[in-house]
C-alpha cells in the first residue's frame, strides 16, 4: 500500500488516541497523585472515565501499529502530531481549558505540515534496514538523559522548570524510543528474524511505551494536558525522525522538491507542537499554582 495511506491511518489513530488521552486527563484528576499514594494505580484502573480513555488508546494504538507497517516511522510519527488538534478541541469543550489565538495558529501550522507530509509521500515505498549500533546508541542516550534529569531534579538544579513540562519531555523520549522499536519489530518479522523481533524488539517496545505513558499520566496530574502532550509530541517526533533516518534506514524522497516538502513538513509540525506547548505553559503559569491543587472532580 502507498505511504500516503499509512499517513491517513496514522491520523485516524491519533484522533482516537487523543480522545482517549482527554478522557484519561479527566479521570486522572479524580484519583490520588501518582507517587504520593500507593493506591493511585488501583484508583486509575477502577475509574470508568480513565478506563474508557485506555480503551481509546488501545484501539488507536492498533491502527498506529498498522500504519507503521505501511509507512516509515519517521513519517508516521510526525503525522501523529495532528492528534493535538483533537486534543485542543476536547480541551476546550470537555476539559474547559482556554486556548489562545496563537495556539490555534500553531495548530494551523501543524495542519499545513500534515498536508505537505502527505504530498511528499507520493510515490514513496515503505522500506528500511536496522542499524543496531545506532539504535542502541539512541536508546542509551534516552536512558542517560532520563537518569540525568532525575538526578538534577533531586539536587534542585533544574532552576524554575515546571514538573509537568519535565515529565512531558521524558515521556516523549520513551514513547519515541518505543516507536523506533515497534518499526524494528516489523522489519525483523519481515526479514524472518523472529527471535530478534520477539526477544529484543517486543520487550523494549512494550517497556518504552509503558514507562512513557506512565510518566505522561503523572504529568497530567501536575498541569495542563496541552503542556504535557505538546512537549511529549515534540520529543517523540524528534526521536522518531532522527532514529528512523540514522537507525532504520528510512530515506528521503528521491525528488529534490519532495525532499524539501518533507523537511518543511517536519519543521512546521515540530514548530507548531513546540509553540503550542510553550503558550500552553505560559497560560498555566498565569493561572497560578492553585489550578493543580484545586479539589479533584468527583470520580464517575
Amino acid at each position: 500500500m502507498p505511504v500516503w495511506f499509512g499517513i491517513i491511518v496514522a491520523f485516524v489513530s491519533t484522533a482516537i488516541m487523543n480522545f482517549g488521552l482527554a478522557l484519561q486527563k479527566r479521570g486522572a484528576a479524580g484519583v490520588p497523585k501518582i507517587g504520593r499514594d500507593r493506591g493511585a494505580g488501583r484508583a486509575l484502573f477502577t475509574n470508568r472515565t480513565w478506563l474508557l480513555g485506555l480503551g481509546g488508546l488501545l484501539l488507536g494504538w492498533g491502527l498506529y501499529f498498522y500504519s507503521a507497517k505501511i509507512a516509515p516511522i519517521s513519517v508516521v510519527q510526525p503525522a501523529l502530531g495532528m492528534g493535538l488538534v483533537v486534543l485542543a478541541l476536547f480541551s476546550v469543550f470537555y476539559l474547559k481549558e482556554r486556548i489562545k489565538p496563537v495556539e490555534w495558529a500553531s495548530l494551523a501550522c501543524m495542519i499545513a505540515g500534515m498536508v505537505l507530509l502527505g504530498v511528499s509521500a507520493v510515490g514513496d515505498k515503505s522500506a528500511g534496514e536496522i542499524d543496531w549500533t545506532w539504535l542502541l546508541v539512541i536508546t542509551g542516550v534516552v536512558l542517560a538523559l532520563t537518569g540525568l534529569s532525575v538526578l538534577l531534579t533531586r539536587l534542585g538544579r533544574l532552576g524554575g522548570m515546571r514538573k509537568d513540562a519535565l515529565l512531558g519531555i521524558i515521556s516523549g523520549l520513551f514513547i519515541g524510543t518505543g516507536a523506533l522499536y515497534m518499526r524494528a519489530l516489523i522489519l525483523s518479522l519481515d526479514e524472518g528474524e523472529k527471535l530478534v523481533a520477539y526477544a529484543v524488539c517486543l520487550p523494549v517496545m512494550i517497556a518504552s511505551y509503558v514507562v512513557g505513558i506512565g510518566i505522561m499520566q503523572s504529568g497530567f496530574q501536575h498541569g495542563k494536558a496541552l503542556v504535557v502532550v505538546g512537549l511529549e509530541a515534540v520529543l517523540n517526533k524528534v526521536v522518531a525522525i532522527i532514529g528512523g533516518i540514522v537507525a532504520l534506514g528510512e530515506l528521503m524522497p528521491e525528488s529534490g522538491a519532495l525532499t524539501a516538502m518533507r523537511i518543511t513538513a517536519f519543521v512546521l509540525i515540530l514548530f507548531g507542537s513546540a509553540f503550542l506547548s510553550r503558550f500552553g505553559e505560559e497560560e498555566l503559569q498565569e493561572a497560578g499554582s492553585g489550578e493543580t491543587d484545586e479539589a479533584a472532580p468527583e470520580t464517575p
